[in-house]
Formats: structure tokens, sequence, C-alpha cells
């Protein structure tokens, strides 16, 4: 037999019959695949094992079929792997058209965390990880050790008034505690912040001061509010001054020199979106609210990295939650090593016996105790109080504070409601004893952090957990939507537009755009157009097309019947998985 190539066997092992791995082989790839090891470490050690040719098209095929193999995005079975397996309560949101809204779930560790310490949470979302398209929300809380703790988990569809509504809902329902919330910390950007202050009436709501940071430098540009570089450098550095002000008298002071100095656009920026919400985000009136000296959501964008570290982008809901559960419980068996720790060992104290420093260290977490020792170190400086109205009066950094034995005005002990120096010194002046446990909040305590520790309470996974379905109520009788109801119903149809745009190949995204331009050209002069499918090939266009309707952009519908049309203006382009649909906008005449 002759060929009609060179024959050896160099070309004859790179045939992709000879290339095929053994079934065993093939196993152990698909196990290192699931665990993300890098390709080439991969592919080296296959290649070593089986002594064939690996290639990385080989190990993209193996990874297609494992996701064929796979149940993606079943909503029934995802519920009821977080009720079998991991034992979690679920609220479901649908619409009224039984579309789905929104996820809601907890565990018992998670509820259990939270019923422990729930004096503050962080909520924020993050986003690309479910193939679903629903932004992650993760709320967390913080221990008597300082760590944080996930304490439920919500998928939502929009992040519109009842979406938010229903998550807020959902987490008071299953804690009782919240009730004891007083602190949420949270972005700017979640819309709606008016759902959030309603749902927590009784809590103060922040603003990360990290993203507070952000969105001076996003807004205060030069493009946007028509000022020159030097002009934009001295607002910011003014802005960030006041966002770190220690009190209201510096706050005001600063403002006041925003206002003489600065252009008239930033300060009508600032006055518009920032001053009347000031108590959410300056750094020294959040200290007032017991929010235990935390001023950003970090432990929250912190999660969130070392989530998109093992989730991988646009995972299914199945993917997702086994991967979000490896990540929990490595979590978890990290804050238990810490408890046991903590619990078990005494550490060796650089204080004399029987002073306050031992007292101190003995009743609280080494956490707090370490705070409260630097308080008692800072309270040997002498200071002076002088006393108006039988009320001790320190002035300070902070300004003029007001103390007395068990209490003080400044923001450590409203944050951290522990012991500051003012108390230490004004009890060492009125000679009584520096410790005293009524000092300290109870959750600072090591009897309730061992008391709450799930070394000693751990009640695994518990039983079955239940199912909730919330609808939405109907639509037919609400109010006819405000402008701004509008603005941000729209606003969330149109990020969804660009997120799909963006994704695509350059030839299919140049296409999109040019879509998307001529719909905004028809909407500026006040011509209505629709959306509908051509059934042909490209190459079959030089005949009249065949128009199916697929749905109406404008007030007047469009005739649904398979008929030749020839349109006015279209715009169009080919979807990228069925090359015989075309979308085209079609301007009403």
């Amino acid at each position: 037999m002759e060929h009609n190539h060179d024959v050896c066997q160099e070309l004859y092992n790179h045939l992709p019959s000879q290339r095929k791995l053994p079934e065993e082989t093939q196993k152990e790839a698909e196990h290192m695949l699931k665990l993300k090891a890098d390709r080439k470490l991969i592919q080296k050690q296959l290649s070593r094992q089986s002594g064939k040719i690996v290639l990385f098209k080989d190990l993209s095929n193996i990874r297609d079929r494992m996701k064929k193999g796979e149940t993606r995005n079943d909503l029934d079975s995802f519920v009821r792997d977080l009720q079998e397996k991991y034992g979690a309560t679920v609220d479901i949101f649908t619409d009224d058209q039984k579309v789905l809204k929104g996820i809601f779930f907890q565990d018992q560790q998670m509820m259990d965390a939270y019923r422990a310490y729930p004096e503050m949470i962080s909520v924020d979302a993050t986003y690309k990880l479910l193939e679903i398209r629903m932004p992650v929300y993760l709320v967390l809380n913080e221990d008597a050790m300082g760590q944080s703790e996930i304490v439920a988990v919500c998928f939502l569809a929009e992040e519109d008034a009842p979406s938010l509504k229903f998550f807020f809902d959902s987490f008071k329902k299953r804690n009782p505690e919240s009730r004891r919330v007083r602190v949420v910390m949270a972005d700017k950007d979640i819309q709606e912040r008016d759902v959030m202050k309603r749902s927590f009436s009784g809590a103060h709501i922040l603003i990360c001061l990290f993203h507070t940071m952000r969105s001076f430098k996003r807004e205060v540009s030069c493009e946007k509010l028509g000022i020159s570089p030097g002009q934009r450098l001295f607002c910011l550095e003014l802005l960030q001054k006041i966002a770190y002000s220690k009190n209201r008298n510096e706050y005001a002071a600063l403002h006041a020199q925003l206002e003489a100095d600065a252009a008239l656009s930033v300060v009508d920026y600032f006055n518009a979106n920032w001053h009347a919400i000031r108590d959410e985000w300056v750094m020294g009136m959040n200290f007032q609210t017991g929010n235990f000296l935390n001023t950003t959501n970090n432990r929250l964008e912190s999660l969130n990295a070392k989530l998109k570290s093992v989730i991988s982008r646009y995972s299914s809901l199945e993917e997702f939650l086994d991967k979000f559960y490896v990540i929990l419980t490595a979590l978890r068996t990290e804050r238990d090593h810490t408890a046991a720790v903590a619990i078990q060992k005494r550490r060796a104290a650089p204080f004399p016996p029987g002073s306050a420093e031992i007292e101190f260290c003995t009743f609280l977490t080494t956490y707090a105790a370490d705070y409260v020792c630097k308080q008692l170190t800072a309270s040997r400086k002498a200071v002076e109080f002088s006393n108006e109205n039988g009320d001790y009066i320190l002035k300070s950094s902070e300004g003029s504070i007001v103390v007395a034995v068990d209490t003080c005005s400044c923001s450590f002990r409203s944050s951290m409601r522990l012991p500051c120096r003012h108390i230490f010194s004004l009890r060492k002046m009125l000679d009584m004893p520096l410790f005293d446990k009524n000092l300290c909040d109870a959750r600072w305590s090591v009897q309730h952090y061992k008391a709450n520790s799930r070394l000693f309470s751990r009640t695994n996974q518990g039983p079955n957990g239940t199912v909730t379905c919330v609808a939405m109520e109907s639509t037919a009788r609400r109010k006819p939507f405000s402008q701004h109801q509008k603005f941000r119903k729209a606003m969330s149809v149109a990020t969804k537009l660009a997120t799909l745009t963006s994704e695509v190949a350059r030839i299919h995204f140049e296409r999109r755009v040019e879509m998307l331009e001529h719909l905004v050209k028809c909407w500026e002069e006040g011509r209505e157009v629709g959306l509908m499918e051509i059934t042909s090939t490209p190459h079959e266009w030089t005949e009249p097309a065949t128009l199916r309707h697929v749905s109406t952009v404008g007030e007047h519908d469009i005739e649904a019947h398979q008929q030749p049309a020839t349109p006015r203006h279209v715009s169009t382009v080919v979807e990228h998985q069925t090359p015989r649909h075309v979308s085209t906008v079609v301007e009403h005449q």
C-alpha cells in the first residue's frame, strides 16, 4: 500500500486514534480538571503516565464531555441538594408569571452564627459567578475574635425594590435576632437603598468608605463636571479629608471650605448626592453607630475573591453549590481551629499578676483584650478633666467628649463597646478599680465565645430544611410608574444588553452595536420599531426575507404572521449558535 504522505512513527503518534487515553487515565484527567489544576501540569502528568502525546485540545474535549454529562441549572435538583445534603432552608421568589426572580438560603450553622452575633451585618454582591446571570449576595457578621462568618446567601435576577424586599424579609423571617441589628454596611451602588432602610428601620445603614472614595473618583471627573485637572485633584483631596472627618464640627468646617473653594459643579454634585446622608459614610460619624471599627466592606471583598478563585465564571447552579460549600467548609475549619487555640491556650501576658490587664485578658477573647490593653497603656498619659454640672469633660483630638466611670462619648467606646482610655483615666483619678466586666459588651467575653462556638455547640447540618415560595404581587392594580421607576427598569434591561453584547466575538459585537445604535436613532427621532427574526441564512438575503414576529418595541403591534416583508431600515445580527436565525430591527411606517 502506497501513501501520499510521509510515513514515520512521530507522525503516527499524533493521530487522534493514537492520542486517545485509556479509560483510567481519562478519569484521572477529569479529577484533576475538577480540582482546577494547571493544564500544563496535567498535560505533563498524563503524557508521562500514558506515554502518549496529550494536547490542550484533548483536555478541552474531556472538559466538554464532563459538562455534557452534568445536569445544569435544574432548580428542583438545586433546592433538593440544599435541603438534603446541607440542611438548608430555602425561600424562592417568583413573579406573577412564575418566572424565577430570587433564591434565598441559609443552613443551620449560618443561623447559629448570626444568632450569636447579630449586631452588625455586611451586605454585598458579586457578579459573573452564575450561568443564569444572577448576582450572588452574601451577608456577613463578625464574631468575638474579629473573624467573619457567612450568615446568608441570596441570588437575585434584578436589583429592584420587590427583589430586595424579598431578600431582607426572608432574612428577617429566618432570623428573629435580626431585631437587634444596629448597623448594616453596604455599597452605595446597591439600588433601592430605601428598601434596606425600611427593612431594618432601627439600624444605621452605612456606606463602605472604599466605595465612597471610588465613587468620588469616578464622578468627580473633568468630563462629567467640566473642571480642570488641577481642580479635580484639589477637590478629590478635600473630599478625602471630609470622608475621614473625626466629628461633626470638623465635617462642617471642611464642607464650608468645599463650598467656598471648589468648582460650583462639584459643590452641586456633593450637596445633591452626599451631604444629606453624611451620617452614613463619614468615618467619625460611623464610629458612633457601633460598627466595631469597620469602615469598609473589605471583609466581603476578600471573601468574594476567595469564591472566584475556586468557582469558575458562569458556573451552573450545581457547580456553584458544590464549590461554594468546599470554600465554606474550609473557612469553617479555619475558624474552628482559631477557636480551639483561643480556648485551649493561655498566652503569656507581660503584665504583673493581679493587674487589670491580666483580669481583662482572662475575661475577654484575645482579640478584644488586645484593644483594651492598648487603651490601658494609653490611659497612663496625664489628662485633665473639667467638671461641668456634674459631667466630666475632656478636650481631645475628637473635640469635647463627655466621660463617666462606665461610659464615654469617644469614637472607640461608641464603636467597640469596650472601655476606652478616658474611662480608665477617670477611674484612676477617682481611685476606682480599673477592671469591671460590666464595662465590656457581653459579646466579647470568652464565656460567650465558647458557648456559641461550633466546637461546643455543633449541630452538623440538622434535619432537612424547608422550602417556601414567595410570589410577587400582580402588577395589574399597580400605580403607573414614575419616570424614575421607568429609568430603573430600563437601566436593568440595558445592563443585560451591554453584558450580552460585550461577551461575543468581535464580528458579532459590531453587528449588535450597529443594531442598538439604529434602535437609539429611531427612538431619538420619535419613530417606533419592532424586533423580528428572519428565518433565512445570510446568502439568501437577496430575496425578500420571511419574517417571524418575536416581540414588539413600541406602541403599535406588528402582525404576527408568516409573510414576506421588505423593511425600510434593517440592521441585522447573525446569532452565534444558530446560523439559520437572524434578528433584525424593523422600523414601523
